[in-house]
C-alpha cells in the first residue's frame, strides 16, 4: 500500500525522561488521521518529530522518499521539511509582517518562488479560506479564527503533500470550530494528507477518517 507517512518505532527522550516510547503507524494518501490524547501524552512532540523540529533517539520517519533517523543529516531534515507543512497551536505568525507577507515568506525566501507568483498563490489561498479581505492586516489585528486560517494558508503556500496541525481548535469558540472542521474537510484529497493532534473529541469526529490514541508516549489504534 502506498503511504504518505510511515512512522516506525520512534522514541524521543529528554534527559532520562521518555516522551515518546513507541510510535509506529502509517498514514495513507488522502487520509485525515487524528492523534487523540491528554495534555502531555506526546502528541505535539510526535508532530514536531515528524516535521523535523524534534530529534528522534530511535526509529524512522518517512515522508515520500525522505527517511529520517536518529543520525539524519541537516540536508535530510531540510528535504523532509520541504515535503510537509505545519500549523502550530499558537499560529506563530510574524508580528511585524502583514498576512500576505507571512504567507509569501517561505515560497520566496526558501523555495525561490518569484514574488508575483507567491503573492498570487497566497491571495488565492486566502480567498479559498475566506480571509482574503485581511491580506494587509497584521497578526495582532486578526481574530483567533482568522489567525488560524492564515496559519493554514501559510502552511499550504508551498503546496505540501502532508499537512500537520497541532491543536487547531484551541483558541476557537464552538461556532469557529465547526467552520474549521468544514475548512479541514475541504483541504484533504488524493494529493494531500492531514495529521492532526487534538484533544477535541467533537472536532475529531467531524474530520477524522481514522483516529489514533497517544498515551504514555505510545501510539495505539482507537478502540
Amino acid at each position: 500500500m502506498t503511504t504518505a507517512l510511515e512512522v516506525r518505532g520512534v522514541q524521543v527522550r529528554r534527559g532520562s525522561r521518555s516522551i515518546l516510547e513507541d510510535a509506529t503507524f502509517d498514514v495513507a494518501p488522502g487520509e485525515v488521521v487524528v492523534l487523540m490524547g491528554a495534555s502531555g501524552s506526546g502528541k505535539t512532540t510526535l508532530l514536531r518529530a515528524i516535521a523535523g523540529l524534534e530529534p528522534v533517539d530511535q526509529g524512522t520517519i518517512a515522508v515520500g522518499d525522505v527517511v529520517v533517523t536518529a543520525d539524519a543529516t541537516l540536508s535530510t531534515i531540510r528535504r523532509l521539511r520541504s515535503r510537509l507543512g505545519m500549523v502550530f497551536q499558537f499560529h506563530c505568525l510574524f508580528e511585524h509582517l502583514t498576512v500576505l507577507d507571512n504567507i509569501c515568506l517561505a515560497p520566496v525566501h526558501v523555495h525561490r518562488t518569484p514574488v508575483t507568483d507567491a503573492a498570487a498563490r497566497a491571495t488565492d489561498l486566502l480567498r479559498r479560506l475566506g480571509v482574503e479581505h485581511r491580506s494587509t492586516a497584521l497578526p495582532r489585528e486578526l481574530s483567533g479564527g482568522e489567525a488560524q486560517r492564515v496559519a493554514i494558508a501559510r502552511a499550504l503556500a508551498v503546496d505540501p503533500p502532508l499537512l500537520l496541525m497541532d491543536e487547531p481548535t484551541a483558541s476557537l469558540d464552538p461556532a469557529r470550530r465547526l467552520e474549521l472542521a468544514n475548512v479541514v474537510s475541504g483541504l484533504v484529497g488524493r494529493d494531500r494528507t492531514l495529521l492532526i493532534a487534538t484533544h477535541d473529541e467533537e472536532f475529531a469526529r467531524a474530520v477524522a477518517t481514522r483516529t489514533l490514541r497517544v498515551s504514555d508516549g505510545v501510539v495505539r489504534a482507537s478502540a
